[in-house]
């Protein structure tokens, strides 16, 4: 069965995450040419680089909540760095993050049917676990006429594999 909207689940800390409205993932594999002397012609190219991103859009409740959980803490006592006052602020908490948040989406799927009400009782199927995500870019878009929706975009250090 193909993966669809209603059937992705997405997950931060094994809680499902609401109000997603879009979920964007790319891999970019940098290679460069290797050339010799006497011509113009590649001959080889090597992979020098990785590098992984994710966007999504959240509808927007409450824009200090919103969004996946974990990955932009705004709840500070200050703006700026508290190191001498040993306080907490946003800086420090962007700063200082080194772990970032794990994102799992999830397909459901039907598990089994029951035999007299042919209910269908459905089950997740593990999709992408995308790991260390650190947060590049967060913003919110109110339009007339639509609903308000909160974007952010992360840069992901790990690829998506899956482990044998």
């Amino acid at each position: 069965m193909v993966l669809t909207g209603p059937l992705a689940i997405v997950k931060v800390d094994g809680k499902a995450v609401g109000k997603i409205r879009d979920f964007r993932y790319s891999e970019n594999i940098r290679r460069d040419e290797v050339r010799g002397l006497g011509t113009v012609m590649a001959s080889e190219a090597p992979v020098t680089g990785w590098a992984g991103s994710l966007s999504c859009s959240t509808f927007v409740v409450d824009f200090v909540t919103a969004g996946i959980p974990g990955a932009i803490n705004r709840l500070s006592s200050s703006v700026y760095s508290q190191v001498f006052t040993g306080g907490d602020s946003f800086e420090d908490n962007l700063v200082l993050d080194e772990t970032g948040v794990t994102i799992e989406l999830y397909k459901k799927v039907g598990d089994s049917v029951d035999p007299v009400t042919r209910m269908i009782t459905p089950k997740m199927e593990p999709f992408a676990i995308l790991q260390k995500c650190f947060i590049e870019g967060d913003g919110f878009d109110v339009s007339e006429g639509s609903l308000a929706t909160q974007n952010q975009s992360f840069k992901v250090l790990t690829p998506v594999v899956q482990l044998k």
